[in-house]
């Protein structure tokens, strides 16, 4: 029995990008769509006997009508058209937090050949020969450790398939940080003759036969390095590989030390370093350390706008420098943070027909008179 598992495919996510596609949604969020269809793709090419998306197939609880459109098409092309059973189940992102309002994939429950596991209780659903134990992200930790404590295989069963969203307990790798997050017992999935775990991004094996399958896109700087994709298994004789699925580059350049410097030496910097890469098609982080209140008054704001629309998605990040002792009060800490967070507002904001230089300077005069 051949199995394509893959998860976390989080569409919606990318709603703050400030480029917009000709359909209305971001470019970002494009990108997450493209992602889950390739995936799409290639399972149809592969034809497995079950597919599995265990989680997090949505970024919210509530996605965008047009997303969830989009996402029903691909669903309904993999398993009515195509005829591969399909299993999905909740994850912490787009499970509901009242049982009461339920999970935006209830709507898929049409489609021929789509198994939905949303209830926060396991449900079982026997496809062919294997017997699968889904298991949605559940309302309450200690819910999931009851859920957990009866998934247990069946002899009756030529497989038995354990789905599963969550963080592996006691390794720290694996968590993503996120609210609602939930931890699985490692002793659970040594049952089973195939776990298909959610919620870490990027493709990784936590027991013999347990995979986490990873996301079908990158959504932090911390997966820049990891391809994406998802996981082919044959469950006899058992093996498991990754099939590739290409996804936006993610680049994160050496750190600038703003020490000693003026705003207009820094933007300098970011220019040369900037220079050395092509931002176009990629999303780019730079951190700039040491940043004073004075700096950030003298950093060109036209500098700044035009390096971020020469890049298609960058993240310039700048952190304060150790407070000097004498000096460092709390209030001026928290002051220079402010000057930032308005004028990064700025920048972003629609100021036609206003002097947008101007306007920055005179935010960093009041915003930085705290005396």
């Amino acid at each position: 029995m051949k199995i394509c598992h893959f998860s976390d495919s989080h569409l919606g996510a990318g709603e703050s990008h400030r480029r917009l596609a000709p359909g209305g949604l971001t470019e970002r969020q494009e990108d997450l769509i493209a992602g889950f269809i390739k995936a799409v793709d290639r399972i149809i090419d592969i034809k497995p006997d079950i597919c599995i998306h265990s989680g997090d197939l949505f970024h919210t609880v509530r996605p965008l009508n047009s997303i969830m459109a989009r996402a029903a098409e691909q669903l309904h092309r993999l398993a009515a058209q195509n005829n591969i059973p399909t299993v999905i189940i909740a994850g912490n992102h787009d499970a509901p937090k009242q049982p009461r309002v339920g999970a935006a994939i209830d709507v898929f429950r049409q489609i021929d050949n789509l198994y939905i596991a949303s209830s926060g209780r396991m449900e079982v659903f026997q496809i062919g020969s294997a017997r699968i134990l889904a298991l949605p992200h559940c309302l309450t930790g200690a819910t999931l450790q009851e859920e957990l404590a009866v998934c247990k295989p069946s002899a009756d069963a030529d497989y038995n398939i354990l789905v599963v969203h969550g963080a592996v307990a006691g390794m720290p790798q694996f968590s993503m940080a996120d609210l609602g997050e939930q931890e699985i017992p490692v002793e659970v999935l040594n049952r089973f003759d195939y776990v298909a775990l959610g919620h870490f991004h990027n493709f990784c094996q936590v027991a013999p036969k347990a995979w986490y399958s990873g996301s079908t896109e990158r959504l932090s700087q911390a997966e820049r390095d990891s391809d994406k994709g998802f996981a082919v298994v044959d469950l006899e004789p058992f093996r498991v590989r990754f099939e590739l699925v290409p996804s936006r580059a993610m680049v994160d350049l050496r750190k600038i030390d703003a020490t000693g410097k003026r705003g207009d030496e820094v933007a300098t910097e970011l220019r040369r370093v900037l220079d050395k890469v092509d931002t176009s098609d990629k999303i780019v982080r730079v951190r700039v350390d040491n940043v004073t209140p004075e700096m950030l008054k003298t950093i060109p704001a036209d500098t700044l706008a035009e390096l971020r629309e020469k890049a298609y998605a960058l993240d310039l990040q700048f952190e304060k420098g150790e407070p000097d002792e004498a000096t460092g009060e709390f209030g001026r800490s928290a002051i220079g943070r402010l000057d930032l967070s308005f004028a990064e507002f700025l920048e972003a904001a629609d100021l036609k027909g206003f002097d947008r230089e101007r306007l920055i300077r005179e935010a960093m005069k009041y915003l930085g008179a705290e005396e």
